[in-house]
């Protein structure tokens, strides 16, 4: 048995899907986000679509460069370039938080040179989250006002009418059921027989970015009952843990895998930070703030400051618990949180002993060669 082809990986070969066509049909709203930090249960109880933007695919950003210089982020640049290419015509709203100064200049670009373009005449909202870069109790009050009054713009823009404390409650379990299928599934990746490739495990959750949570929770359920049922990989390959940028294209991890790897956990926005933590009811009377606490106390990304024993903490322990051989670690260029994260992850590892390597790279694999051979040397060196 295997999810070669399967069709729900295969909506993450591209950005457009079936699910987001019969959404629209239905008059309904499809919008786009980049970072993990927005709102989806809100969005949900809207009736609104999330969608995460990534340039699955898009193997150029001649036109971003126009706007873009070439030291900021190639994966913003190249979801910039499908943007101007059309790619992202589809959505009906634009939600951009200071997740990092790249992507928080689409708030302005996509207004500027996107939604203003020749021939492009649907007026499309854009909203703006500000978070906090420090975890403190006074940061969380601050952040919660500014969740607050984002409920209020969508109530106003989208819904015309109070989004309900019982559609919030909807969408947290339709969300922390979607959370709990993928945090078993990511259970059957780490053991000592893995019944997952990390390259499956990326389409997973790129797909389940990608449309309604009610069918993709239909989905994680039908794969993890395949993924129970069948025998697992029986390998002798080096057990990876990846580590580091965005990552939303399977050419990479295909590459590490290709070369004689097993990714068998990671710490991406695409993987395990995403799923890690659930919404807790509490005593339920208010379901906005429990949706703002889980995003704003989770294990954090690299752009939270003071908070990097934590992110420690958990790819130590997740070494341990998927019997990781060697961690690799990869940035983007020009990407300055991992790679202030990476370079301290890396001191660390080696005094533990642990096999790393540090990877530089373009969002669009231009020079597998390259890395190919630093990877495959990598793998030989790991006893």
């Amino acid at each position: 048995m295997s999810l070669n082809n399967d069709p729900f990986l295969n909506i993450s070969n591209s950005i457009m899907n079936s699910y987001i066509k019969e959404w629209q049909e239905n008059n309904k709203k499809v919008v786009g986000h980049y970072c993990t930090y927005i709102p989806e249960e809100l969005l949900h109880a809207a009736n609104l679509l999330p969608f995460r933007i990534r340039a699955t695919g898009n193997k150029d950003t001649d036109l971003a460069d126009i706007y873009m210089v070439r030291f900021t982020c190639s994966f913003v640049r190249a979801t910039l370039d499908l943007a101007l290419r059309g790619g992202y015509d589809f959505l009906d709203g634009l939600f951009i938080s200071n997740s990092c100064d790249h992507t928080r200049r689409m708030y302005e670009l996509f207004d500027l040179v996107v939604f203003k373009r020749k021939g492009f005449e649907k007026k499309v909202p854009r909203f703006y989250i500000a978070m906090p870069h420090i975890i403190t109790d006074e940061g969380f009050e601050w952040y919660h006002k500014e969740i607050e009054e984002f409920k209020e713009e969508i109530e106003e823009t989208y819904t015309h009418q109070i989004i309900t404390d019982q559609d919030l409650h909807n969408s947290i379990k339709t969300y922390n059921k979607n959370r709990d299928l993928l945090r078993k599934i990511h259970e059957l990746r780490i053991i000592d027989t893995p019944k997952i490739t990390g390259s499956e495990a990326l389409q997973i959750s790129m797909s389940n970015s990608s449309i309604p949570k009610e069918f993709a929770n239909q989905e994680l359920e039908r794969i993890l009952k395949f993924l129970k049922e069948s025998e697992g990989i029986k390998s002798n390959v080096k057990r990876i843990m990846l580590v580091g940028s965005e990552v939303d294209s399977t050419d990479f991890t295909r590459l590490i895998e290709d070369s004689g790897a097993l990714i068998v956990s990671d710490s991406l926005c695409f993987g395990t930070r995403n799923f890690l933590d659930d919404v807790h009811i509490g005593d339920g009377n208010n379901p906005l703030k429990n949706i703002s606490k889980r995003l704003y106390y989770r294990l954090s990304c690299p752009r939270m400051m003071d908070d990097y024993e934590r992110r420690f903490d958990f790819l130590r322990n997740e070494i341990n618990r998927a019997n990781v051989d060697g961690v690799i670690l990869q940035r983007i260029n020009n990407c300055d949180l991992a790679g202030c994260d990476n370079m301290l992850h890396s001191h660390r590892l080696k005094d533990l002993e642990i096999p790393v390597l540090d990877l530089d790279r373009e969002f669009y694999q231009a020079d597998t060669t390259r890395l190919q051979t630093r990877i495959e040397a990598f793998l030989e060196m790991i006893k």
